[in-house]
């Protein structure tokens, strides 16, 4: 019997997840070095590996704005927190850092009001309640690390 690519080639794969739903793992070279900031950074991490779940299963939309409303708030107090330590450190960009804080929760607030507006969500939505952990991620990436090395000379190290 002569044999043909699909009767050699097995079971098909199964379908790959979109990557911007794939929980995101803590590495190391995100510490920053200070043990309250990393602790919340941790948190934060855990939260939207909660957040990629509830949007992957599409389930229960009411459930997604909690955590949503729930990582907004937590948001907040963590950059007030961080905010305070990068003041205390003299941190010479804080000023601008803190400007993006507020940036970055006026994205957040303006994406919860477009979806807690929504009550049939359709696939965009889903989406769409992506944004905030794909704003949070890139700050540390982005902001958060480029004072990792001010902390860890100049800042204080909580306990």
């Amino acid at each position: 019997m002569k044999r043909t690519a699909s009767s050699t080639s097995g079971p098909r794969p199964r379908a790959q997840a979109h990557p911007a739903n794939e929980s995101f793992p803590w590495l190391d070279f995100l510490e920053i070095d200070n043990d309250v900031i990393d602790r919340e950074h941790r948190e934060a991490v855990d939260q939207g590996n909660i957040l990629s779940r509830l949007i992957e299963e599409r389930r229960d939309w009411p459930r997604l704005l909690a955590v949503l409303q729930q990582g907004r708030a937590r948001s907040a107090r963590h950059f007030a927190t961080e905010d305070r330590i990068l003041e205390q450190s003299g941190y010479p960009e804080s000023a601008s850092h803190y400007e993006e804080h507020c940036r970055i929760l006026a994205a957040y607030d303006a994406i919860l009001a477009e979806l807690e507006a929504v009550t049939a969500p359709q696939p965009q939505h889903w989406q769409r309640a992506m944004a905030p952990r794909d704003l949070l991620v890139d700050h540390c990436l982005k902001d958060d690390l480029r004072f990792k090395s001010h902390l860890m000379h100049f800042g204080p190290k909580p306990r």
